[in-house]
C-alpha cells in the first residue's frame, strides 16, 4: 500500500454535505500508522514513517468541526490492537451508563435488544447482559469481534452499514436500545450510519451516542483526541439539525467527562414517546453564546495550542543538555503528541506499562518503550506526560523515580512541571 492509497481527502462536510468548509485549525501532519494499529497489516512497511495532514475544519453550513483526512478504514481496523478494558475508569463509567439507560426501556415481557455499533471488546454489553437484556455487537475488529463472541458476547466482525442493518432486523428483530460510545466520530459516512440505526430502532425505541464534545475540544485544549481516527467532533447544533434531515429527533444531550469533555446524544423516532430535555435548547444556546458558529474559538484554541508547542519543545531542549528525556504514553492520541510538539528527534525513549506495540515509530524517530521501572533505573533528565489525564497514578507509581529527583512535565491544557 502507497501513501497516496492509504488516505483521501474529503472536500464537503460529512454531515451536511456542503462544501463551505473553513481551515480553522492549521496543525501539523501526524503518522498513518498510529499505535492501534497491528504490524499483521498488509502494506505497512511502505507507510510506516509516512504521514498525513491532521488541520481541523468547521463546515460554515452547519458548524460540524471535522478532519478532511480520510485514512483508509480496512487500514485502521481490520488488525486494530486497541481493547476498551485498558483504558482507566471506562469500565466503572459504562456499569453506571448501562443502568441509566436501561431504566429507559418500557418492559414488554420479553428481554430487551440492546444493539452497540463499535462494540470493541464488549465491555459495555457484558453489563446489558447482566442486566437481562439480549446483546449484540457490531464490531469491525474482527479479531476482537471473534474474542468478544466466544467470551459470550455475541459480536459481528464488521462495519455497521444499511445493508448489515436490514440483516440484524430480520435475524434479531429491532432494537430499544442502540449505542455507539466513541465511534461514530471515526466513520466517515456518517448518513449510511443513521439511516442504519433508524432501521434497526424499534418504534419506542432510543439511540444513545456518546462522543468527543467539539465545545470541550476548543475550551479545554483537548489537542491529544485530534488524530486520523477522530474524524468529527460534534456539538448539539448540528447533530440536532441531521437527526432531523434523517426521520430522528434529538431528545436529550449531557455533558459527560470521558477522553476530557464528550457528550451524550439521545434520539428517537420523530413523534416518539420521549419528551424534549431542556438540555438540547440550553447547550444549543451555549454553544452559540461561545462562538460556535464562527472561527473565533478555533482561532483561540490554535494561539494556545502555538504556545504550547513552544513551550514543551522549550523544556525539552533544555533537559536534554542534563540527560535523556522520556515521554510517558503510547496511546494514538500520544503518539500524535509527539509530532505537534515537534519532539521526537529528541526523545531518548518512551514508557507505558501497557503498550500495544514495543517500539514507537514516526518520521523521524524510531523509540523504544519500557516500563516505569525501567525509567526509574534509566533516570531521565526529564519526563513529557503525553498521557496528562492520567497524571496523579502515573506519579503514585512513580515514587521512586520523583524521590531521586525526576521531574514530569504535564503539557496539557497548560505546560507546567510536577513535583
Amino acid at each position: 500500500m502507497s501513501p497516496s492509497e492509504a488516505f483521501y481527502t474529503r472536500t464537503t462536510c460529512r454531515l451536511c454535505g456542503s462544501g463551505n468548509l473553513a481551515l480553522s485549525v492549521p496543525l501539523r501532519p501526524i503518522p498513518l500508522l498510529s499505535p492501534n494499529i497491528g504490524r499483521e497489516t498488509p502494506g505497512l512497511k511502505a507507510i510506516e514513517r509516512k504521514t498525513a495532514p491532521s488541520d481541523v475544519y468547521m463546515c460554515r453550513d452547519c458548524q460540524l468541526m471535522q478532519l478532511t483526512t480520510v485514512v483508509d478504514p480496512s487500514l485502521q481496523y481490520d488488525n486494530f490492537l486497541y481493547r476498551t478494558a485498558i483504558s482507566l475508569g471506562l469500565a466503572e463509567h459504562f456499569g453506571q451508563f448501562a443502568k441509566s439507560i436501561i431504566g429507559t426501556v418500557k418492559s414488554s415481557g420479553k428481554p430487551p435488544l440492546v444493539l452497540d455499533i463499535g462494540s470493541n471488546d464488549g465491555s459495555l454489553l457484558r453489563f446489558y447482559k447482566d442486566l437481562g437484556a439480549r446483546v449484540l455487537g457490531v464490531d469491525p475488529a474482527r479479531a476482537i469481534a471473534k474474542d468478544a463472541t466466544e467470551k459470550g458476547i455475541p459480536t459481528i466482525g464488521d462495519f455497521f452499514t444499511g445493508k448489515l442493518a436490514g440483516q440484524i432486523v430480520a435475524e434479531h428483530g429491532q432494537a430499544q436500545i442502540i449505542i455507539s460510545n466513541n465511534t461514530v466520530a471515526n466513520l466517515d459516512d456518517l448518513t449510511d450510519l443513521v439511516t442504519g440505526m433508524r432501521a434497526c430502532l424499534a418504534p419506542d425505541g432510543v439511540i444513545v451516542i456518546e462522543t468527543q464534545y467539539a465545545l470541550d475540544v476548543l475550551e479545554k485544549c483537548l489537542l491529544d483526541v485530534i488524530y486520523h481516527e477522530h474524524l468529527s467532533y460534534f456539538s448539539v447544533h448540528p447533530m440536532r439539525k441531521f437527526f432531523a434531515r434523517h426521520g430522528l429527533a434529538l431528545f436529550k444531550a449531557e455533558r459527560i467527562w470521558p477522553k476530557g469533555g464528550s457528550i451524550r446524544f439521545y434520539a428517537q423516532h420523530e413523534g416518539g414517546p420521549h419528551p424534549l430535555d431542556g438540555s438540547v435548547a440550553e447547550l444549543e444556546a451555549l454553544e452559540a453564546n461561545l462562538g460556535m458558529h464562527s472561527l473565533r474559538p478555533y482561532e483561540a484554541f490554535s494561539a494556545q495550542v502555538r504556545e504550547i508547542a513552544k513551550g514543551v519543545k522549550d523544556a525539552v531542549t533544555a533537559a536534554s543538555t542534563r540527560g535523556p528525556v522520556a515521554a510517558y504514553g503510547t496511546s494514538v492520541g500520544c503518539a500524535a503528541l509527539i509530532n505537534q510538539f515537534d519532539i521526537g528527534p529528541q526523545l531518548g525513549f518512551m514508557v507505558d506499562d501497557n503498550p500495544l506495540k514495543e517500539r514507537l515509530l514516526g518520521p523521524n524517530y524510531d523509540l523504544e518503550v519500557v516500563s516505569h521501572t525501567e525509567m526509574t533505573r534509566r533516570k531521565p533528565s526529564l519526563v513529557i506526560t503525553l498521557a496528562w489525564r492520567y497524571i496523579e497514578p502515573i506519579m503514585q507509581r512513580n515514587r521512586d523515580y520523583i524521590a531521586a529527583g525526576g521531574k514530569f512535565l504535564v503539557p496539557l491544557p497548560r505546560v507546567h512541571q510536577l513535583p
